[in-house]
């Protein structure tokens, strides 16, 4: 270990104790007689014998934090998994799950509200959440719970993004528009716009702008935009033209 010494508040030595011997301090002083060392251990290292490098004993902050977190997330993924005092039950488009009332409170504040304005047990211990499937629902939940895995948040990107819009889940839809930024190509950039537009995504709205208008990426698509003006809100169909404009500017 590492031993480091102070005296009345002055840096003295700092040494590696290996053995007994190394317990022995030399102060050159010309005063007889006792007087006590206040010594004070400002870290702890230990030294492999080998003369590697030297780590402190005590674990630092961010590694026990990350043990906390993992640990934490074990027992998350088995409460949901094994419906552990689950108390709610979600009904999906085509099945039912289990959940925890308090779980979804803390990540959703209309889910929070829903149980703050109804206490009646009964009617909050069933909840109908039939526009997605039981699958989509599987995913969110465990969004909520911090289990998801990246291949099942990536096949449900727009559904978990309705879902995260509805029940106002903000870190969710950040993610979700962020990824749908990620593959923005010719064959989806039409159906990303009107999600842009649906859900307010400011940014995948201009990423959607800057591929079509930008990169001239409006050529690969003019077979469907015809369809896609169309359906599209008329106030959409505005910013893209001024969009149009500026760039002619």
């Amino acid at each position: 270990m590492v031993f480091a010494m102070r005296v009345n508040s002055d840096y003295v030595h700092e040494r590696v104790l290996r053995t007994s011997d190394d317990f022995v301090w030399p102060v050159d002083t010309a005063f007889l007689g006792r007087f006590v060392v206040d010594v004070e251990f400002l870290d702890l290292k230990a030294c492999p014998g080998n003369g590697g490098v030297t780590r402190s004993i005590w674990p630092s902050d961010g590694k026990l934090q990350t043990v906390a977190a993992q640990s934490t997330l074990r027992c998350l993924s088995r409460m949901l998994d094994e419906s552990i005092h689950a108390d709610l039950t979600i009904i999906t488009a085509d099945g039912t799950l289990k959940a925890h009332k308090a779980v979804l409170s803390a990540s959703s504040t209309v889910f929070h509200g829903l149980y703050l304005q109804n206490g009646d047990e009964e009617d909050t211990s069933t909840i109908h959440m039939e526009d997605m499937s039981e699958e989509s629902c599987k995913s969110l939940l465990s969004y909520l719970y911090g289990t998801i895995k990246q291949e099942d948040f990536w096949n449900h990107r727009l559904p978990l993004l309705a879902a995260a819009n509805k029940y106002e889940i903000g870190d969710l839809k950040d993610a979700c528009e962020e990824s749908l930024l990620e593959d923005l190509n010719s064959g989806n950039v039409l159906e990303r716009l009107k999600d842009a537009w649906l859900y307010q995504l400011q940014n995948l709205k201009k990423g959607c702008f800057t591929f079509l208008f930008d990169f001239g990426k409006i050529y690969d698509v003019r077979d469907e935009i015809n369809t896609f003006f169309q359906h599209a809100d008329r106030e959409l169909m505005q910013e893209m033209f001024l969009e149009v404009l500026t760039i002619l500017k």
